[in-house]
């Protein structure tokens, strides 16, 4: 993962200072994963194999005893379903929020522009209430590849990410990627056309827990 930087430089803006300052110290550290079925784990044979089960256990070897992570992912939300759990999320007080949307609106039928303004204003007050904000693009896999507005969705977190100067993980650049390295197709990593697998969550956690801790040293 350390090539990731050709996709998204490590300025001072795409780093997570709150983190970072926990880190530094040797504090605890808790950070809420805010999404739909990636982050609750749909398509994963168990939770320890799930995107959260993988990047729990990744963290844990450098945040050792002082981590928790909570899941907040539920399956087949949109951006309405997530700003309806906005008050369950900021009642964490999590000191990191990895938000993972924008994948079932642009599938269901949702209008671009609610989809940013509801998403933007949530973002803002997640980081309002003090912790730093990270985001997670879309997957790669069929059921998107076949949706013609989903590339308007993709785009689109990438520009709320730099407009409210949050570090964006590009999931499908990277899952381009491990095809590539790995070789494996597009529906190794998304076995039923939209979840990922056990293959594609294992590289996901292991990609992000490295992903958020090069941005706190950052």
């Amino acid at each position: 993962m350390h090539h990731k930087g050709n996709i998204m430089p490590l300025t001072k803006l795409s780093t997570l200072p709150h983190v970072a300052r926990l880190l530094q110290y040797k504090k605890p550290v808790k950070i809420t994963l805010f999404g739909s079925s990636s982050t609750e784990g749909v398509g994963a044979s168990s939770i320890a194999t799930s995107y959260a089960g993988v990047f729990e256990q990744t963290l844990r070897a450098a945040v050792p005893d002082k981590l928790e992570v909570i899941n907040r992912g539920i399956g087949g939300q949109g951006a309405v379903q997530m700003h309806d759990r906005l008050a369950q999320v900021l009642a964490d007080k999590a000191d990191l929020v990895i938000w993972q949307g924008g994948v079932n609106d642009p599938l269901t039928g949702v209008n671009l522009t609610d989809f940013e303004q509801i998403t933007r204003d949530d973002l803002r007050a997640l980081r309002e209430s003090g912790a730093d904000v990270a985001l997670m693009d879309l997957q790669w896999c069929r059921l998107l590849d076949e949706c013609p507005v989903a590339p308007a969705f993709q785009a689109s977190v990438h520009a709320l990410g730099q407009e409210l100067e949050m570090p964006v993980f590009p999931r499908f650049e990277m899952m381009k990627q491990w095809s590539k390295t790995y070789g494996l197709g597009r529906e190794d990593l998304s076995p039923d056309g939209i979840h990922m697998g056990d293959t594609g969550y294992q590289l996901l956690g292991e990609a992000v827990a490295t992903w958020v801790l090069e941005l706190a040293e950052g």
